[in-house]
């Protein structure tokens, strides 16, 4: 499973939120989160941690025809499991684009995997994340600005669910019908949660049970859950009357 997490404009938290899915993730298959955002990656910097290993060592192992995924892994307090990208753009670029070129089932196939794409660049490598994901995660706030910018994004309305950050006046309904995307959730914005993401404040037990994270497990678990498929009713006199004859 491939989610990828991005925004149309500016910064809404998609980092944020990509480490707290993580974290909240139910059962044991705990995702990693892989920062695939070719502006250079965050979560390095906000822990003062080497970005290698990271996403360019696993691209480099990757177009061997082989990854061994836990090697180039950092675990962050909050307990989320990260390949970290280069701080610098181009550095951040040439990374995630060695990674896309490599098999995509080579770094997904053995745990769920959340990409933060970071904010949506047409034609950059990170785009690639997003038309190959399984599902699309975009993050926007409810405000008119915000809807017409996801109308005018052309993003797949088969993958793509829109989480909302601080709600909005319009109904679910309103914003899919100028949208073209299904609402997901609602999460509020949690300096909280983010300072926790950011090793910005000391990590408490009860961390994830409000704000952001609490938000964030119903999301997960929906992700976390396959769709169920109906089984057709059968029809017990038409199956009888094919059995007689």
């Amino acid at each position: 499973m491939l989610i990828a997490v991005t925004s149309t404009k500016g910064s809404a938290g998609v980092t944020t939120l990509a480490v707290v899915l993580a974290a909240v993730w139910p059962g044991d298959d705990a995702p990693i989160v892989v920062e695939a955002d070719c502006a250079g990656g965050d979560l390095g910097a906000w822990h003062w941690l080497p970005d290698s290993p990271g996403v360019a060592t696993l691209a480099t192992q990757s177009r061997t025809g082989s990854a061994t995924l836990d090697a180039h892994l950092t675990r962050l307090p909050c307990g989320a499991d990260v390949a970290l990208a280069p701080a610098g753009r181009h550095l951040a670029t040439v990374a995630v684009g060695l990674l896309l070129e490599a098999n995509l089932a080579l770094w997904t196939k053995e745990r769920p995997t959340i990409a933060d794409v970071g904010r949506l660049e047409p034609g950059a490598p990170s785009a690639a994340v997003v038309e190959q994901a399984d599902t699309v995660l975009v993050l926007a706030r409810g405000d008119e600005g915000s809807l017409l910018r996801l109308a005018d994004a052309d993003l797949p309305a088969e993958t793509t669910r829109l989480v909302l950050v601080d709600g909005s006046r319009y109904t679910h309904a309103e914003i899919t019908e100028r949208t073209g995307l299904q609402v997901a959730a609602e999460v509020p914005w949690d300096h909280r949660a983010a300072d926790v993401v950011a090793g910005r404040r000391q990590l408490s037990k009860v961390w994830t049970r409000r704000g952001l994270p609490a938000a964030a497990r119903a999301l997960a678990t929906s992700l976390a859950t396959p769709p169920t498929v109906p089984t057709p009713a059968v029809n017990r006199n038409n199956r009888g009357a094919r059995g007689e004859a």
